[in-house]
């Protein structure tokens, strides 16, 4: 818990890139890295392409919101600056930041304001510099919290979740190339289990990817039709680099899942011949 007085998010435009920006980036970059890492070192050498760049993607996926994203739920809930009282001579120097019982209190707090802006540790001055392009994740907007709290505690385990799936789908090739005796009940029996895992994992695969673009929407449609208020979209690195491009992975990667994802849904409703085509199949 930390309580400061005031805490400033603004920069002169001669330090735009600063410290805190290389760090937040190689932050980020560090987080990719190990998710490379792991999904070369978890899945075996002969695992498809496709299948090591999705368990890549929802291995980051997780490290964002659970790491990342879940240090702005800290900071949300947990780090606060208590405001001082009205002064009777009116000479208060913000006289916005004023407790009013006119105002809804965050928590239930009136007298408190939360947020990464109101605390020194490293992770808050990383989302203060993020709030310089969206000023919203600096303090309390509750939508972006909403989101959040959906974002940190569903969408970063069913990531994880789906990286333990895909895992999953490669072990029965290794088991049956070990064992050349499986009886042919226990052939039926692998199969099933291996389509039934099949089945799961792009199921939530769909759900997490719809989940991923429907957040972004709702970040951001708000400040769309509210005529961006809280967004700098007057500074190329805050607009292109921040907002465009970070924000841009999470429609792009999620797009993409959501196509592999029709396609497989499609093999299972048209299975495909000995010859490779499509094998149309009546749906009753």
């Amino acid at each position: 818990m930390t309580t400061s007085d005031s805490i400033t998010n603004s920069s002169p435009a001669s330090s735009l890139v600063s410290l805190t920006t290389v760090c937040s980036l190689l932050f980020s970059l560090a987080l990719l890295l190990v998710a490379i890492f792991v999904s070369r070192h978890l899945l075996p050498r002969s695992a498809p392409r496709e299948h090591l760049l999705l368990h890549t993607w929802h291995l980051f996926d997780f490290l964002i919101h659970t790491v990342f994203e879940g240090s702005f739920l800290y900071h949300s809930f947990f780090s606060y600056s208590t405001l001082r009282p009205a002064s009777p001579s009116g000479d208060y120097p913000h006289p916005a930041s004023l407790i009013t019982s006119s105002k809804a209190a965050f928590l239930g707090y009136a007298n408190r304001r939360y947020g990464a802006a109101h605390s020194v540790s490293p992770t808050a001055v990383l989302w203060q510099e993020y709030a310089r392009a969206d000023s919203r994740w600096g303090n309390t907007d509750t939508n972006i919290i909403s989101i959040e709290l959906l974002t940190v505690l569903i969408a970063g385990p069913l990531a994880f979740y789906i990286c333990y799936l895909l895992q999953r789908q490669l072990l029965p090739s290794q088991d049956e190339s070990s064992n050349t005796t499986t009886s042919a009940d226990s052939a039926r029996s692998s199969n099933s289990n291996n389509n039934n895992n099949a089945a799961k994992l792009w199921f939530l695969i769909t759900i997490l990817a719809t989940g991923e673009i429907y957040g972004g929407f709702m970040t951001f449609a708000p400040e769309w039709m509210s005529g961006n208020t809280s967004l700098c979209t007057d500074n190329w690195m805050y607009l292109w680099l921040y907002l465009v491009f970070f924000n841009g992975i999470w429609v792009v990667m999620p797009g993409w899942c959501l196509w592999i994802a029709w396609g497989k849904l499609k093999e299972a409703f048209n299975p495909r011949t000995e010859n490779g085509e499509f094998k149309r199949k009546k749906v009753r």
